[in-house]
């Protein structure tokens, strides 16, 4: 397992996703406690930027590349939108929402992994 897996494990997927988007590339100092202020809690929120901190504390994690992110973050889309009922209604607008994509964005992807 690789730290984007382990983030993910962490975290969720969708802040995986977001994490990446907005600091992919960097290699970052994960503190025992976060602050409203800290860079990981104005990304992530407090909540989910502690639990991150309560799995590395400490540590230092490289926050694999935008790229690999957008990989990964297509590879989730893609199986969420298939994995999701035909029936329900909008499920390109839903997963858009989630992770700040448009809904042609996420039915480009879903084409293209199919």
């Amino acid at each position: 397992m690789n730290v984007l897996h382990e983030i993910a494990e962490v975290i969720g997927p969708d802040m995986a996703v977001k994490l990446g988007q907005l600091m992919g590339g960097a290699r970052l100092y994960v503190p025992a406690k976060v602050t409203e202020d800290h860079p990981f809690s104005l990304v992530l929120g407090a909540n989910t930027a502690q639990k991150l901190c309560d799995y590395y504390c400490g540590d230092v994690i490289e926050v694999p590349c935008k790229k690999v992110f957008r990989q990964v973050r297509n590879d989730i889309i893609s199986r969420e939108y298939h994995s999701m009922t035909p029936e329900k209604e909008n499920r390109a607008n839903i997963l858009a929402l989630k992770y700040g994509l448009t809904s042609r964005q996420v039915l480009n992807i879903a084409r293209l992994a199919a």
